[in-house]
């Protein structure tokens, strides 16, 4: 079988990130999510989750349990068509990739609505995969039609780099977007398998990963994280793993316990919290997994 032979190139003995599970989040209380596809955390460390089965946002505390959900399926302020990707700044603000809808729409930290801009490419609306904020919320990015976007706080567009491709640069499906906080931005290059990193201008720094079934590359990224150490946490949707990186692009080790990989189920958007708390959207199992890192 190949997801057995898959798992098989990652065997025992490869430098693992110990770590244990502390809860997961299921929308008890909330009615339950549907295919959840991103996380974010709050400042005061809340977990917004995109619910996109539901076309909503649903909000927990940082123990796990429901506070608040926002949104329902529509067009008008407020309201959803396939939300894929989420975002925070340090100003408790919340940035929603409305997907469906081409734009993104802003909402305070309690769920309320503040402004919306279009995602437009040479005149035509696009749809954004996900969004990131700085913690000024001054400089927003913005994956969308092979390219990054990066927008000022008003939803200005200042400038875009990539394109289709396989080249330096180039993309073939962007997805979720990081920053971490010397100000890179770090791209999930989905079917180039790969993530990327660029400077705000948007010239490249850094390549992380290749196409491959062994520790350090990838056969589908799908989440990206950048902790305060700057290490980069990405999953990957069919290998089922997260695998830790350092900001130079080199594999460090892999979420596990004593050499055998932690396995996730179909794991997409992912996010890495100050006290060493990582939380992986498993969309297939309509859930976020929070773990603890032990070292």
């Amino acid at each position: 079988m190949l997801a057995g032979w898959l798992s098989a190139s990652f065997a025992a003995g490869i430098p693992t990130a110990n770590v244990r599970l502390l809860f997961e989040v299921t929308g008890q209380g909330a009615g339950g999510l549907s295919l959840p596809s991103d996380v974010a955390l709050g400042s005061d460390d809340r977990i917004y989750v995109v619910d996109g089965g539901n076309q909503r946002v649903v909000v927990f505390d940082r123990n796990g349990k429901y506070l608040l959900s926002f949104g329902r399926k529509g067009s008008a302020e407020g309201q959803f068509k396939d939300p894929v990707g989420i975002g925070t700044d340090g100003k408790g603000r919340v940035y929603v990739a409305d997907t469906g809808n081409h734009r993104i729409q802003v909402f305070s930290a309690d769920g309320h609505f503040q402004y919306a801009f279009p995602v437009i490419d040479k005149g035509l609306a696009v749809r954004p995969i996900d969004v990131a904020a700085d913690a000024s919320g001054a400089k927003i990015y913005v994956s969308a039609n092979n390219k990054v976007m990066k927008f000022s706080g008003s939803g200005k567009l200042v400038r875009q780099w990539g394109g289709y491709g396989e080249g330096n640069g180039r993309f073939r499906y962007p997805a979720t977007v990081a920053i971490a906080s010397n100000g890179a931005v770090y791209v999930v290059d989905v079917l180039n398998s790969r993530v990327q990193a660029f400077d705000e201008e948007g010239a490249l720094l850094v390549q992380i990963g290749s196409w491959g079934v062994l520790p350090g590359e990838f056969f589908r990224p799908k989440g990206v994280a950048v902790d305060e150490k700057n290490q980069v946490y990405i999953s990957d949707s069919y290998m089922d793993v997260i695998q830790v990186f350092d900001a130079d692009g080199k594999f460090l080790r892999v979420l596990g316990q004593d050499g055998t990989p932690q396995r996730f189920v179909s794991v997409g958007g992912i996010a890495v919290g100050r006290d060493n708390r990582i939380y992986a959207a498993e969309m297939l199992r309509n859930k976020i997994s929070v773990y603890k890192l032990n070292d």
